[in-house]
């Protein structure tokens, strides 16, 4: 099993910088990703940060905007149908750990791209996808641009969540998934062992402990 969703993570950070089309009236949907990268935006120009406080501020945002838990059971597959309950809930609790310090992990690989909205499409009640494309600051005019688009679910009381995202067609989610369900099927499809792997992942993704002194 991979350490991390490390192509995934440059895309993800791209959230933080995302710009909805100036001709377009924003949905509500969209609206929601235009106030959250407007934050993010903020938080990675901010230079009064140090690095422990930057990671801080994103790993509080992300949980905000990605709902962590229905991407963990969706990472299981067929193997959380005879999972008990209170491992599910465990295992819920450190792959949220996992996400977010993946992101942390990469924050410094943010090099001022930004997203351009293309459009949104709801696929099912609630159900949407938000078409982009990432701009490139060194080759704004590059015509290649590449499509990238986040799966955002409807949760009510007027909250938005994101839940996956795809760059040039692939949907990362799908990609986790496969790499989960590679791990499961080695370890009899035990929860807890992916929690356990899950936990040692994410504590080498962690500042080591001289780089947090030396902060």
């Amino acid at each position: 099993m991979k350490g991390g969703w490390g192509w995934y993570v440059p895309v993800l950070v791209c959230v933080v910088a995302w710009t909805a089309a100036p001709v377009r009236a924003a949905s509500p949907v969209e609206a929601f990703l235009q106030k959250s990268i407007d934050r993010g935006i903020a938080m990675l120009k901010n230079k009064s940060l140090d690095d422990a406080a930057r990671r801080k501020q994103i790993g509080e945002f992300l949980l905000e905007v990605f709902d962590t838990k229905k991407m963990a059971i969706f990472m299981l597959g067929d193997a959380r149908e005879n999972a008990a309950a209170s491992d599910l809930d465990a295992y819920a609790t450190v792959y949220k750990d996992f996400t977010v310090a993946s992101y942390e992990s990469q924050l410094n690989g943010y090099g001022g791209e930004t997203l351009k909205v293309t459009g949104s499409i709801e696929r099912a009640p609630g159900d949407y996808v938000v078409n982009a494309v990432v701009l490139d600051p060194s080759a704004p005019s590059d015509p290649m641009q590449l499509p990238v688009a986040f799966r955002v679910e409807d949760e009510g009381s007027g909250k938005f969540a994101v839940v996956d995202a795809s760059v040039g067609g692939i949907w990362l989610g799908l990609a986790q998934r496969a790499d989960f369900g590679g791990y499961l099927s080695r370890h009899a499809n035990s929860v807890p062992a992916l929690t356990a792997h899950l936990q040692e992942v994410t504590a080498k993704l962690a500042p080591s402990s001289a780089t947090a002194a030396a902060h």
